[in-house]
Parts: structure tokens; sequence; C-alpha cells
């Protein structure tokens, strides 16, 4: 509807708009004639109907699409500006004409036409659903929330290195690690082995056994919660076995294809078994950090894994684990790896030296 407002202007639902006073049919025969011609060729070449408008809070207006609403930040797409991100709090008006999937902060979702007043409330019209009750800005956590895959994802990886010699020498040593983890968006499931023997003319060199499994609650994409138990073996330590049960607060920094960063921290009880020492038992802070980075098109990756024990009785009392190497891919899910390990006792038993550190060559296979 257009209501005049004066000889040149009429006011409607769209706003202000020019009008002509007066207009002489007879002085435009030809475009009358052809009027429905002309309008479907400028209907082919017309602008697409605009889906959204945004008013902010200073008065700027935008007109264009939704994309989406995250992290407080309305990503818009204009046709003159292209996509902008602008401050969730600083919209002061919003409407969509296209359907929009509204996630709130309670986890339910709506999709619908939406309509955000200057009073801060939201309204979906869902069509035949109806329209929801006014929803207050602060109950609204996303627009157009990615999908997400609710499916176990797994992925491992298991290496295996060794050296054989016969003759003048006679030396025997093998190398085996794996790891296997289960994903969903909210949990993780780990589970590690390490194993390293080598013996020398019939004299064993090496002689350890490592074991981790763990389970990891995810609170956000980032912040998770974490379980875990560990059992330790190393003969030449002197070490029948050690076990840890612990449990803490981790942060996962980021988790793509090309890359990975997590830190935790968090308390254990860790339990000594030692061969001819006296056995110990005492409570611990733990701290880990686990970093990995493709480089190169995927084709080399840095890992680097990190693991210390401070004990709460004695700070002196610590236990430190590092891992860090390189895998190269050779063929499709094949690799060649080389990595240092080093584990450090602080305190060790009599007769023990502090620092154990190997270089491993290993081929591995990993999905």
């Amino acid at each position: 509807m257009c209501y005049p407002m004066g000889p040149f202007t009429c006011q409607g639902d769209i706003g202000t708009m020019p009008v002509l006073k007066e207009v002489n049919v007879k002085n435009f025969p030809l475009v009358f004639k052809f009027a429905p011609a002309c309008a479907v060729v400028l209907s082919l070449f017309s602008s697409p109907v605009i889906a959204a408008n945004v008013v902010l809070k200073n008065g700027d207006r935008l007109t264009g699409e939704i994309v989406k609403l995250s992290d407080n930040i309305l990503t818009f797409k204009s046709p003159l500006f292209g996509e902008v991100e602008l401050p969730w709090k600083q919209v002061l008006e919003l409407q969509s004409d296209d359907g929009v999937t509204v996630k709130l902060k309670d986890g339910s979702t709506a999709k619908g036409k939406v309509t955000l007043s200057q009073q801060g409330e939201l309204v979906i019209d869902q069509g035949d659903l109806g329209r929801t009750k006014p929803l207050p800005r602060a109950d609204i956590a996303m627009f157009n929330p990615p999908v997400v895959d609710h499916s176990v994802k797994y992925s491992g990886r298991a290496n295996l290195g060794g050296v054989f010699n016969r003759g003048n020498s006679e030396d025997d040593a093998l190398n085996f690690d794996a790891e296997l983890i289960a994903r969903t968006p909210e949990n993780r499931y780990t589970l590690a082995a390490e194993v390293n023997e080598a013996e020398s003319a019939g004299v064993t060199t090496t002689s350890n056994r490592y074991l981790l499994t763990q389970y990891d609650a995810f609170l956000s994409e980032k912040d998770y919660l974490f379980v875990n138990a560990k059992g330790e073996q190393d003969k030449l330590a002197d070490l029948n076995l050690r076990t840890s049960l612990g449990a803490g607060y981790g942060y996962q920094f980021f988790e793509t294809e090309r890359a990975k960063l997590s830190t935790e921290y968090g308390l254990a009880y860790i339990n000594e078994d030692y061969i001819v020492a006296p056995d110990e038992s005492f409570p611990s802070l733990s701290l880990g950090l686990d970093y990995e980075r493709k480089f190169w098109n995927k084709r080399l990756v840095f890992f680097n894994n990190n693991d210390l024990s401070v004990s709460l009785e004695d700070i002196a009392d610590a236990l430190f684990k590092t891992k860090v190497g390189l895998r190269v891919p050779i063929v499709e899910n094949v690799n060649v790896a080389t990595q240092v390990n080093v584990d450090y006792d602080n305190m060790p038993p009599p007769g023990v030296k502090k620092t154990d550190s190997s270089l491993i060559f290993s081929v591995g296979y990993g999905f």
C-alpha cells in the first residue's frame, strides 16, 4: 500500500518513495503495449531479493543475508560489502525473510523467519508451526549452527622398529608403540602403549614398558575433564611397576587435520613398586602438553608429548617424560619415523641414573 504524503512522495510499507504526480498515457503507447515483456526481461537482470535487514545501535543499516551467529558475533553477507562481522550486542533490530536455524543456550533449536525488536526480544515465525513466544536476546546462542556429526571417529597408529645383528656381534632391539583414539564431539577415549627391549651379547640393556588409558569428557569445544590410568615398568631402573590414577582439567587449543595442541592440569596418586629399593606412594600434581603439526602439504609430521608429575609431599621428587620426533609418509597410511624419548626421575633409587634417553627409528601405519 502507498499513502499520499504530497505531490511527489508517498508513505508505504517499505518506506517513503517518489511517485509521478500525473502521467499522460497517450504519450507512451508503445511502453504499455510491451509492458509485460519488459517486466520479464527486467526480472531476469534484477538483483536477488534481500533476505535480511539489520539495524545497528549507531543507526547504520545493512541489507543482505544472515550467515551465522557464533561467539556473540553475527556474520552478515551484504551485496555491497561481502561478509562482515557485527558484535551481537550492537544489533538493535533484525528481520529475516529466509529460514534461519536458531539454537538457544539450553540446546533447543527452531527454524523460521526471525525478528529482533528494539526491546531485545526475538520471535521466530515457524510457518505452519506458528510463532514462538518472545525470546530474550540473552537466550540466543547461535544462528545456523554447524551440523554436528555424533558418530564415533577412530584414529590410530602403530610403529615398529628393531635391530637384529648376528656374527661378530649379537645385538637385538625391539621398539613398538601404538595409539588408538575414539572421538565424538562430547567424548574422547585414548589407549596408548609402548614397549622397548634390547639385548647385547646376551645381556639385557633395555627393558621398559608403558601403558596409558584416558577418558576425556568435553564441556565445550575446547574445555574438557579427564580421568586416566597409567602403568610403567623399567627393570634396569629397579622399577617393577609404577601406577598412576589421575583426574583433572584439559584445554584443547585446536584440533584440526593439520595441527593439534592441548594442555592438561590435574592431580594423581602414584604408587611405585621397586625390585630392590623400598616402595613409595604419594599424591602428585600432574601437567601435560601434547602438540602435533603437519608441514609441507602434510608430508612431514612433527610431534611432541610431555608429562610432568611433582610430588605434593616433596616437590623435589619429580618425574618427567618427553617424546619428540618426526613422521614422514612414504605411501598411503605408511610412514617412517624417528623420535627421541627422555625419561627423568629427580629422585631415583640408589645406583640408578636420573635420566634415560633413547633414539628410535621405526616404520609405522596410521589411519
